[in-house]
Order: structure tokens, then C-alpha cells, then sequence
């Protein structure tokens, strides 16, 4: 729920906002959360230099690649359309699972994550589109943004939190990474001209970086130490139910009749990962 409403917020944040500044803001505020959050409860338990490595780059595909490619496909069309493509995700993350973590390829859960696809389909209308790079390019950035964000939020936090790693030391050293990444990206934008900014936006980048990176990642990291990632990765998918709502509800698009198609699939393939076993 809090990935699916902070990704169609943060593109009200975006239309007067640098997207560098937004995705340095949302990163670093986030990551101010978590070391408050630590400092306060179990600190960060030490883990082996290479977990933390692959935490480190874990987030950079994660929550600056992945979260950059789907930016750009946000500005560049509706946000019931850049949700459901890039959330694709949980595709992705099924697949990875098997082939890197060698889990079993469960029937259901690829049955599960094909549904939750072929809702995302249904969900895209078929309307004529600008010749604009933006919104020309925009579904295809949608989709790698989904390949990103189902490999990194799956291989990466399973062998790290496998191997010992604490969740919050994971968080900690991903969301670092993703702050540094948008950092240097700040950086080199800055110099080639003005950033834009508002007040509005500023405030959407730190609420997103709280309810998405922080929270959000929280809630993720306790789901998938506590199951295989390749039968949590299609429940991801409700990430599109919610953000499919949000975008009606809080941005009052208008989606097309095949909507509801979508939203029934999604929910048959939550339903089928969550009971059968």
C-alpha cells in the first residue's frame, strides 16, 4: 500500500521539481529515518564486507536506477499507466529468484506472477500517444524499471539476509548506496544548469522517502526474511491495485474500461500466491 500510493504521489512532487533533487531528497531523507530508527531500537549489527557490497549496489539498482527509469516513464505519461508496467516487478522477481537463489520453481508462483503481468496489460489503455521521447519511451522505461526493481528487491536481500545480515543493516547500507548514487547525479546535473524546485515538491520527496525507502523497505525486509522470495515477490503485486486506487483517488485520472479487467487479475494472482503452497 505504501509503494503503490508513494509512487503516483511522487509525480505531483516531479512536475516542478529537478528529478535530481527530487530523487536526492527522497534518498537522503529516507536515510536519515533509517539511522534514526536504528539508533533507537537495535542499532547496526556488523555484517561481512561482501554483504555489505552487494547491499550497497542492491540499492543502486534498486532505488536509483530502477526509481530513475521510472520517474522519467511518470513525467512522460498518466500514472495508471507507469504503475502497473513497471510493476511488473513481481515477474522478474520470481524468475530471478529461481535462477539465483535456486528456490524451487513453484507452479503457483509463476502462475501467480503471470496474472499479476497480464493485469498490467489490461491495465495500460490503448490511447494515441505524442511523439514526444518522454511518452514515446516512456512504457519501455516503465518495463526495465520493473526488471530492476523485481531483481534487486529479491536476489540481493535474500543472499544478504540469508547469510546473516540484519534487515536493518541492509536498509541502512542500500539506501546509503541509492543516496550516493543520486548524490553524484545531483552533482553533475547541477553543473550543466539551474535545478528547479518548489516547496511542494520538497515535502512530496521526504514524505515519499519515508512511506516508500523507509517504511515501506521496513515492512518488505520482515516479509522476505520470513519466506522464499520467489512466492513473496508475485504478493508484490498489490503494489499495482494501490497505486492503480491512488492515481484515481488522489490524482483523479481516468482510466479505461479495461482497468477492472487488470485489477481482477492482479487480485487472482495475490489470491492464488497467498493459498496455495
Amino acid at each position: 500500500m505504501l509503494w503503490g500510493a508513494g509512487q503516483v504521489i511522487a509525480k505531483r512532487g516531479l512536475t516542478d521539481t529537478s528529478l535530481a533533487l527530487f530523487g536526492f531528497l527522497r534518498s537522503g531523507s529516507a536515510f536519515l529515518f533509517v539511522v534514526a530508527f536504528a539508533a533507537l531500537t537495535t542499532g547496526f549489527p556488523i555484517a561481512a564486507s561482501s554483504l555489505l557490497v552487494v547491499a550497497f549496489w542492491g540499492g543502486i539498482l534498486d532505488s536509483f536506477v530502477g526509481t530513475m527509469l521510472y520517474m522519467v516513464a511518470l513525467r512522460g505519461g498518466p500514472a495508471h499507466e507507469a504503475v502497473p508496467l513497471a510493476n511488473t516487478a513481481p515477474f522478474w522477481g520470481v524468475v530471478a529468484a529461481v535462477v539465483f537463489l535456486s528456490e524451487p520453481a513453484r507452479v503457483n508462483a509463476f502462475a501467480a506472477a503471470a496474472l499479476v503481468v497480464a493485469g498490467a496489460y489490461f491495465l495500460v489503455s490503448k490511447r494515441e500517444r505524442s511523439l514526444t521521447p518522454a511518452t514515446r519511451y516512456g512504457p519501455v522505461f516503465a518495463l526495465l524499471a520493473g526488471v530492476m526493481w523485481g531483481s534487486a528487491e529479491t536476489v540481493p536481500v535474500k543472499y544478504c539476509l540469508s547469510r546473516g545480515m540484519t534487515p536493518i543493516t541492509y536498509q541502512l547500507w542500500a539506501i546509503g548506496g541509492s543516496a550516493a548514487a543520486w548524490g553524484l547525479y545531483l552533482l553533475l546535473r547541477r553543473r550543466r544548469g539551474r535545478l528547479q524546485w518548489s516547496g511542494v515538491g520538497i515535502r512530496i520527496a521526504a514524505l515519499t522517502g519515508f512511506t516508500n525507502l523507509f517504511l515501506g523497505w521496513i515492512l518488505w525486509l520482515g516479509a522476505i526474511d520470513r519466506a522464499p522470495a520467489s512466492l513473496m515477490a508475485p504478493v508484490r503485486g498489490l503494489v499495482v491495485l494501490f497505486g492503480f486506487l491512488a492515481s484515481v483517488l488522489i490524482l483523479r485520472e481516468r482510466p479505461s474500461r479495461r482497468s477492472a479487467m487488470g485489477v481482477l487479475l492482479i487480485l487472482g494472482g495475490v489470491l492464488l500466491v497467498s493459498l496455495v503452497r
